[in-house]
């Protein structure tokens, strides 16, 4: 078992994180198309029981990562560069939306929540060392980031008030791992831009009661997120 391997957190995230490292390993190349994942395999990997792997392989599937077949386990797939970009295609029309419902229905208990939550990404990102970005540490920054972000975009959709729009959004978000995105920035200028500068501009807008804005801008925002990893994925030859 690997240092990184190692380092895995408690059973109460086991499965999340059992995800987070197969999917790492699948995006960069690590373990390849059509590879079998077995179950036996990955409980030495981890050690752990087969429980949370059963648990993390039923997540690489919803994120179309693995196709968990009878009697095989679960392989690996790979998405078709366009079934990706069409998921962040319909994401940023659908969020975009959210966020012109929200701007007529956010309440002030609402736009506080959604400022700490921002405030909590900004925290994150502010910390970051533009000399050693890139370098170290960029899964543990995707981390960090990741529940701030889900917080800020799950805020705005409870705000939308649509019970159906809301599901959709979050199985699209589900197709893709979308904390990916954090691996594809290649710069700290980048997540600003993506992290706290859209962010703002979102926020500004529903402040405002501006739904015109907050919709363009959020679309801007999803679509922007799809282009980076896109182009991150093209550079890695993701696609074969």
């Amino acid at each position: 078992m690997s240092a990184v391997d190692a380092q895995l957190s408690q059973p109460a995230s086991l499965a999340d994180e059992i995800a987070y490292r197969l999917e790492r390993d699948i995006l960069e190349g690590r373990i390849g198309l059509g590879q079998r994942l077995g179950q036996d395999e990955l409980c030495a990997r981890f050690g752990v029981s087969r429980t949370p792997i059963r648990e993390a392989l039923t997540k690489l599937e919803a994120s179309s990562l693995v196709t968990l077949r009878p009697n095989r386990g679960a392989v690996v797939r790979t998405p078709a560069r366009r079934e990706v970009q069409q998921v962040y295609e319909l994401r940023a029309e659908l969020e975009g939306y959210a966020a012109e419902r929200a701007s007529s229905r956010i309440d002030t208990i609402e736009r506080r929540r959604l400022r700490s939550a921002q405030q909590e990404l900004t925290d994150a990102v502010r910390t970051v060392d533009p000399d050693l970005f890139g370098t170290a540490g960029r899964s543990e920054l995707a981390a960090a980031l990741g529940s701030a972000n889900d917080a800020f975009h799950d805020l705005i959709l409870e705000a939308a008030d649509n019970q159906a729009l809301r599901d959709d959004v979050r199985r699209l978000r589900a197709c893709f791992p979308k904390d990916y995105v954090t691996e594809a920035i290649s710069s700290v200028n980048e997540l600003l831009t993506l992290n706290v500068h859209e962010h703002e501009a979102i926020e500004a807008a529903l402040a405002a009661g501006d739904g015109h804005a907050a919709r363009r801008a959020m679309t801007e925002h999803v679509a922007y997120a799809g282009h980076l990893l896109i182009e991150h994925l093209d550079r890695q030859r993701f696609w074969g």
